[in-house]
C-alpha cells in the first residue's frame, strides 16, 4: 500500500500553516519522513492534521541534521567537511530560533512547530551535541554507553512527540512531569525507546556499514563472537546470524514488556498500537533474513502492513470523529495594538498614506570617517541605546538642561545616518521613560516638543528609515501620540533601518501590559494558556516584530539598563561609555559595533573551533 505522495492542501490549511515558504519547509520534512521513516510516516497519517505536520517537522529536521553528521565522502571515506557543515547548520538554527524564523525550509518548519506547540529547545541542543560527536565517528564499547546515547538522543525526541499527543487529550502536562510522578512510566518509556532504537540499528545496518560505522556495542559483538572487521567487509557468519536473531528477540521482549499508556484518547491508543505492531513486523522481517541486513534494508511485507494499517486508519478516523481534536493550534498572530496602555497604532490606520518618495542616501560624517568593515556573521542586527547624560552635559557647561536635550537630538540624527551607512537593521533608542515624568515641568515640556521634532526631522530628510513607537499612551499629550502614529504611517514602506523610539516606555510596564492582554484573551477563550510560549507572549509586546537586542549601549557613565527592553535584551552584549550623549556621534556607534564583533557569543554553550581539513 503506497502512502499518498502529496498531502491535500487542506492538511496544511487545517494545521494553521499559511504561506508558500512555510509550506515548502513542511513539505521537505514530510518527504524526508516518508523516505526514511516508513513506520513513522504511516503512523503520522493516523493523526489529525496539526499533529501530523508537527511530527513531520520534528522527524524531518532531526533526519536532516543526522544526515549531516553521517555524511560520507567519495568512496565511502569520512567527509572532512561534514563537521563544518553540521556546525554551520546548528549555529544557524540557534540564530533562527532567537529571531523566531527560519533561513532554510527545514529549519523554518522546525522552528514554526516549536513556537506553535511551545516545545522547549533544550532537547535539540542535547541532540546536537551528541551528533557533533557522531561527525567524528562514534563507537559503543558497552551496552551502558549505547543506552546512555539513546537516552540523550532518542528518548527526548520521543518525549516531545508524546507532549504533542498529550495535547490531543486537552492536557498541557509535559511527559517528564508524568514520569517524575510515576517512575514506572519513565522506565516503560525508556524501554520502548530502546526497543525501537535497537530495531533501527539492525535494519539500518547496511547504511551504517557504508559509512564505516557499526551501530552495535562492542560488548554485544564480543558476546556473540562476531568480528567488527567481518561486519565492515559485509561478510556473514553463523555467529552474526545468531546475533541478529538474539537481538531481535531482545527488542521484541522489550516491546512486549512495555505496558500501554493510559487511554487518554482512543485515537492515540490506536496510533501507538499500530506503531508497536509495525515495529514487531520489522523485527520479524530482520530475523527472517539476517545475512541480507549486511547489504540492504529489509522492507515491511506489503500484505502484513496492509492488514495492520487499514483497520488502524478506520479506527482512528472513527475515534477522531467521535472525540474531535480539542486544540487547533496555529502560529501566534500578532496581538492587537489597541489596548489602553499600548501605542494603539490601529487608530491611525484609517489615515491615507501618501506614496513613498525615493529614499536619499545618508550624509557622510564631516570628518570624512567611513564605517568599518565588519564580518557579516559577527555584525549586530539590533542595537539599543540609552541616550544618557544630556542634562548633566548642559549643567556642567552652565546651560539649561533643555539645551542638553537639543544637542542630544542632533547626536541622534548623526547616529541614524551612521547606522544607515554601516547597514544596521534595527536601532532602538530610549527617548523618554515612564520614570522621566518626575522631571521638572519645564524640562518635560521641552521633551514633549523635542521628541516629535527630531522624528519629524528624520522623516523630512527622506532617509530609508522606518519609524516605530514603543510605549504607553497614558499621560502623553494627544498631539505627541498623533504625531508618533503619523510618522509610523508615513514611513511604513521603508525597508532600510527600523528606528524604534521608546517614548513613555518602561520595560516592566510593557511586560505587565502584555500579560494583562494575554490574560484577558485567555479568559475570553481566545488563547490557550497551556500553549503560551515565549514567542507567543512576545506577540503582545509594544512592537511584536522587534528582534532580540544584540548590543545595548549606554552613554553618560552609568552602568545599568534602567528598565530598558528587559524582554528583548536578555542576551544583549552590554557596553557602557563615559561619553555623555550630546558628545556622541556615529563613530561611537561604529566603535561599539566593532567591539561587539570581537566578543564571543555562546548563549549558554561553549565556543567551538571546527577542525579544518588537512591540506593535500
Amino acid at each position: 500500500m503506497r502512502s499518498p505522495a502529496v498531502p491535500a492542501p487542506g492538511v496544511y490549511r487545517r494545521s494553521g500553516i499559511h504561506g508558500a515558504a512555510l509550506r515548502r519547509g513542511y513539505e521537505a520534512c514530510r518527504r524526508a519522513t516518508r523516505a526514511t521513516g516508513e513506520i513513522e510516516y504511516a503512523v503520522s497519517l493516523l493523526l489529525p492534521p496539526p499533529l501530523r505536520t508537527a511530527t513531520w517537522a520534528l522527524y524531518g529536521a532531526v533526519r536532516a541534521v543526522d544526515d549531516l553528521s553521517d555524511a560520507a565522502g567519495p568512496a565511502g571515506e569520512a567527509d572532512p567537511g561534514r563537521a563544518a557543515r553540521l556546525e554551520a547548520w546548528i549555529s544557524a538554527f540557534d540564530t533562527d530560533l532567537r529571531e523566531g524564523r527560519g533561513s532554510d525550509p527545514v529549519r523554518r518548519a522546525l522552528i514554526h512547530t516549536m513556537l506553535t506547540w511551545n516545545l522547549p529547545p533544550g532537547f535539540l541542543h542535547t541532540l546536537f551535541e551528541e551528533l557533533r560527536q557522531d561527525a567524528d565517528g562514534r563507537q559503543f564499547a558497552t551496552w551502558q554507553e549505547w543506552r546512555h546515547y539513546n537516552s540523550l538522543i532518542n528518548t527526548p525526541l520521543v518525549l516531545r512527540a508524546s507532549s504533542l499527543l498529550l495535547r490531543a487529550t486537552g492536557l498541557s502536562t509535559e511527559p517528564e512531569a508524568i514520569a517524575a510522578g510515576v517512575p514506572d512510566v519513565a522506565v516503560a518509556c525508556q524501554t520502548a525507546v530502546e526497543a525501537v532504537y535497537l530495531t533501527d540499528a539492525l535494519v539500518d545496518l547496511s547504511d551504517d556499514l557504508g559509512r564505516g560505522h557499526v551501530p552495535l556495542p562492542q560488548e554485544a559483538l564480543d558476546e556473540a563472537g562476531v568480528r567488527r572487521a567481518d561486519l565492515l567487509a559485509r561478510r556473514t557468519t553463523p555467529a552474526f546470524e545468531e546475533l541478529v536473531r538474539r537481538l531481535a528477540d531482545r527488542a521484541r521482549t522489550w516491546l512486549d514488556r512495555t505496558p500501554p499508556p493510559p487511554a487518554l484518547h482512543p485515537a492515540v491508543g490506536v496510533a501507538l498500537g499500530a506503531y508497536t505492531d509495525l515495529y514487531r513486523l520489522r523485527l520479524k522481517a530482520a530475523a527472517a533474513a539476517p545475512a541480507a541486513l549486511l547489504h540492504r534494508r529489509p522492507a515491511l511485507p506489503r500484505g502484513a502492513r496492509l492488514r495492520l494499517l487499514l483497520p488502524a486508519r478506520a479506527k482512528a478516523a472513527l475515534a477522531w470523529g467521535l472525540f474531535p481534536f480539542p486544540v487547533r493550534p496555529g502560529p501566534p498572530e500578532p496581538a492587537p495594538t489597541t489596548t489602553p496602555e499600548g501605542p494603539g497604532r490601529a487608530e491611525g490606520a484609517h489615515l491615507p498614506a501618501s506614496g513613498p518618495r525615493p529614499a536619499v542616501a545618508p550624509t557622510p560624517h564631516p570628518s570624512g570617517a567611513r564605517p568599518p568593515r565588519l564580518p557579516g556573521e559577527a555584525t549586530p542586527r539590533h542595537v539599543a541605546i540609552v541616550m544618557d547624560g544630556n542634562g548633566r552635559w548642559a549643567t556642567a557647561r552652565g546651560l539649561p538642561r533643555t539645551d542638553g536635550h537639543r544637542r542630544g537630538a542632533e547626536a541622534l540624527v548623526d547616529v541614524v545616518h551612521g547606522a544607515l551607512e554601516i547597514g544596521l537593521e534595527y536601532l532602538t533608542v530610549y527617548a523618554f521613560s515612564t520614570e522621566n515624568w518626575k522631571r521638572p515641568a519645564a524640562e518635560l515640556q521641552a521633551l514633549m516638543y523635542e521628541i516629535p521634532q527630531i522624528v519629524r526631522h528624520l522623516v523630512d530628510e527622506n532617509l530609508d528609515v522606518r519609524v516605530r513607537w514603543a510605549g504607553a499612551r497614558s499621560r502623553l499629550p494627544a498631539d505627541v501620540v498623533e504625531q508618533l502614529l503619523r510618522f509610523e504611517r508615513l514611513t511604513r514602506d521603508r525597508t532600510g533601518l527600523t528606528l524604534t523610539m521608546c517614548v513613555n516606555y518602561g520595560g516592566r510596564a510593557e511586560i505587565t501590559a502584555a500579560a494583562a492582554t494575554l490574560a484577558r484573551e485567555a479568559a475570553a477563550g481566545k488563547a490557550d494558556p497551556g500553549a503560551v510560549s515565549e514567542h507567543a507572549f512576545a506577540q503582545y509586546l509594544y512592537v511584536p516584530e522587534l528582534p532580540d537586542v544584540d548590543l545595548l549601549l549606554r552613554t553618560g557613565g552609568d552602568h545599568r539598563t534602567s528598565n530598558f527592553l528587559p524582554w528583548q535584551a536578555t542576551y544583549a552584549e552590554l557596553l557602557f561609555l563615559d561619553t555623555p550623549w550630546p558628545e556622541a556621534d556615529r563613530r561611537d556607534l561604529w566603535d561599539a559595533m566593532g567591539q561587539y564583533a570581537r566578543r564571543t557569543r555562546r548563549y549558554g554553550s561553549v565556543p567551538r573551533v571546527v577542525a579544518q581539513a588537512a591540506a593535500p
